[in-house]
C-alpha cells in the first residue's frame, strides 16, 4: 500500500477492524498484511513486528499467487492470530484485521 495508490479500504469501527482489498499479481500478501496490521494499530508499517514470528510470510504469498489458477479459481482463506488481532486473508484480494 502506498500513499500514492493506496489500496481499496473499507474503515470499519474499530471493533469490526479493518478491510483492505489487493491485487495478488502486484502486492505480495504478506506485504499486505503488514500494511494492513499497521492501519489497524494506526502507525508506520516499519513499526509492524516481524510478521514470522506469528506465520510464514514465504508460505502466504506462494498459497496467494496472483498467477496461480488454484486460488483465482477457487475460494481460500487463511486466518491466523497476530498480538491482539485476528488476521484473515483471502484469494479474492481482501486482507481483514480485527481486534481479538
Amino acid at each position: 500500500m502506498s500513499k500514492e495508490n493506496p489500496p481499496n479500504s473499507d474503515d470499519d469501527t474499530e471493533s469490526d477492524g479493518i478491510s483492505n482489498h489487493y491485487d495478488w499479481s502486484s502486492t505480495a500478501p504478506s506485504t499486505a498484511i503488514v500494511e494492513t496490521i499497521a492501519q489497524a494499530m494506526n502507525c508506520e508499517s516499519l513499526e509492524v513486528g516481524p510478521l514470522y514470528e506469528w506465520v510464514d510470510p514465504d508460505s502466504l504469498d506462494a498459497i496467494f499467487d496472483g498467477h496461480s489458477t488454484r486460488t483465482r479459481n477457487s475460494a481460500t482463506s487463511i486466518s491466523f492470530s497476530y498480538t491482539n488481532y485476528t488476521v484473515t486473508v483471502n484469494s479474492t484480494g481482501t486482507v481483514h484485521v480485527a481486534p481479538a
